[in-house]
């Protein structure tokens, strides 16, 4: 297929550098059923400074009804919708205006297959009547965009909603809930998806040229090329044909491979996500340190700006307290995406993340519900690694951490009944031990549920728990690589690796 046409207004647009970008979940909880019209507004709108452009979450089912007037959709009567619709507000339209109030882009993203969770007062009757249409998978019927019924009535409803509000930009979320291809063949069925991707293009174009205004498209994908072969999107071709203005980059991961991407494109934004909440096992409340290690290695790697999901709002202390009620009695915990202003100073800034303390971990596997293929599993991360005589993981680092103040690095393992032996890059390290436990490293078989089901239990102070020994060696001068760093492990009793973190601390002149 050929390229497509794009304006020089809109390159110039696509060109111009987000600082950071903000993927706003603003209808995500019960607790809105509660909250008055003006107290949902007032705790979601507090929007860090730092963000120049968010990406609203808020079409949940967006396939089969809506929350806004549609000609399409019937609406959606959940109680906290209804009630907002009964009182004259158009959530979209407010959202839009107040956004773009604080001049910054405002777009929408769509998630391409959704599962249905409480909707139970909007049954979707065509999952009944086309059953044939979907792919069952973990209890749930996921759209199938194979079947060209299915792409069709998803342009028709994105269409719609694009020219009766002004958003900057469309996202199809591609990495939310999987599969949305056919379980085993989805590289066989890539051109399905990707010529929905040019029919999309088509219809945001004409939308724009109407409108008289850049209305752009982007997508959220798997961390790395390979996630992307085995979910389905030819990345190289949506690319070739100028399919997309920006890509983001994962979700739950801290390894992502923007260099992969970039190598294809020097053209469009490129993201590296950060989800706070579907956060890997291990990491739901991570340090200061630990998010800006996280966007440090974003922005080294060739991401223009950091992104950030599941954005839980700030609001004034008082009300902020209000809120915490309602939350506890959902059994949430808000203060788990809480972070100051200034928790994001500099975040778009490699130049000033270089002079901050950081944190480097690594990824852990499971801890999400909803997928089928590779996006949001981490089943190929590193840890749990068990070890037999010997093993290696290997740590990304972001810089020479040799030349740092300090740098200190641990180690996790299950309760060690003697000491292994520690190289790092191929030297042997001296390191001390202690009992430690981490109520995120649990007993369980299956890794838990991030988000949730993790801070209910610290919350209500179960500990699960399980009975581990922290190794701590100081590597101060030890030369790291900018890059992937090995550690091996050589013991004599098997043993389990949980956690890797390497404490940097900066010089300051």
């Amino acid at each position: 297929m050929d390229k497509f046409i794009l304006s020089r207004e809109h390159k110039d647009k696509r060109a111009q550098k987000k600082k950071f970008v903000l993927r706003y979940d603003v209808l995500g909880t019960p607790i809105q059923e509660e909250l008055l019209p003006h107290e949902y507004f007032d705790l979601y709108r507090d929007i860090p400074e730092v963000v120049d452009k968010v990406i609203l979450d808020m079409m949940y089912s967006g396939d089969w009804y809506s929350i806004y007037e549609s000609s399409i959709l019937p609406p959606r009567r959940a109680p906290r919708f209804a009630r907002l619709r009964g009182l004259g507000i158009d959530l979209f339209g407010e959202w839009v205006k107040v956004i773009h109030e604080k001049s910054k882009e405002c777009w929408l993203t769509h998630r391409i297959s959704e599962v249905d969770i409480g909707t139970g007062s909007n049954p979707v009757r065509v999952k009944e009547e086309h059953p044939e249409w979907f792919i069952s998978a973990f209890g749930h019927k996921m759209n199938n965009m194979s079947i060209p019924e299915i792409r069709d009535h998803k342009l028709k409803v994105l269409a719609e909603v694009m020219k009766k509000y002004d958003f900057d930009g469309l996202d199809i979320d591609f990495e939310r809930h999987t599969p949305y291809l056919p379980v085993g063949r989805q590289w066989e069925h890539r051109e399905c998806v990707t010529e929905f991707m040019r029919e999309l293009r088509k219809i945001t174009l004409k939308i724009g040229e109407e409108k008289g205004r850049v209305v752009m498209l982007s997508a959220r994908v798997p961390d790395c090329l390979k996630g992307c072969y085995e979910d389905g999107l030819d990345i190289e071709t949506w690319i070739n044909e100028d399919l997309v203005d920006c890509l983001t980059l994962g979700s739950r991961s801290f390894d992502i491979k923007v260099e992969e991407f970039r190598a294809l494109s020097d053209d469009i934004q490129i993201y590296g996500c950060y989800d706070p909440h579907h956060t890997v096992d291990g990491y739901l409340y991570p340090t200061k340190e630990a998010l800006r290690g996280i966007w440090y290695s974003h922005l080294k790697r060739g991401a223009d700006a950091v992104e950030y999901f599941n954005w839980s709002g700030e609001g004034d202390d008082a009300f902020f307290e209000k809120y915490r009620r309602y939350a506890y009695n959902y059994g949430l915990n808000p203060t788990s995406t809480r972070y100051d202003n200034d928790d994001f100073t500099g975040v778009d800034d490699k130049a000033f993340l270089e002079l901050q303390d950081k944190t480097y971990v690594l990824d852990r596997k499971g801890g999400y519900p909803w997928g089928v293929g590779y996006a949001n599993l981490n089943e190929e991360r590193q840890l749990p690694c068990v070890i037999e005589n010997e093993g290696e993981v290997n740590l990304y680092v972001a810089e020479n951490a040799g030349v740092a103040k300090s740098a200190t690095l641990r180690l996790l393992f299950e309760e060690l009944c003697e000491m292994p032996r520690v190289y790092f890059n191929g030297k042997e390290i001296e390191f001390s031990a202690k009992p430690h436990r981490d109520l995120q490293v649990t007993t369980e078989e299956v890794a838990p549920t991030s988000g949730s089901n993790v801070a209910n239990r610290i919350r209500k102070g179960i500990d699960m728990s399980k009975s581990c020994t922290m190794l701590t060696a100081d590597i101060t001068g030890t030369e790291t690589n900018v890059g992937y760093n090995t550690i091996r492990i050589v013991t004599k009793a098997p043993t389990s690796l949980e956690k890797v973190e390497l404490d940097v601390k900066i010089k300051r002149i």
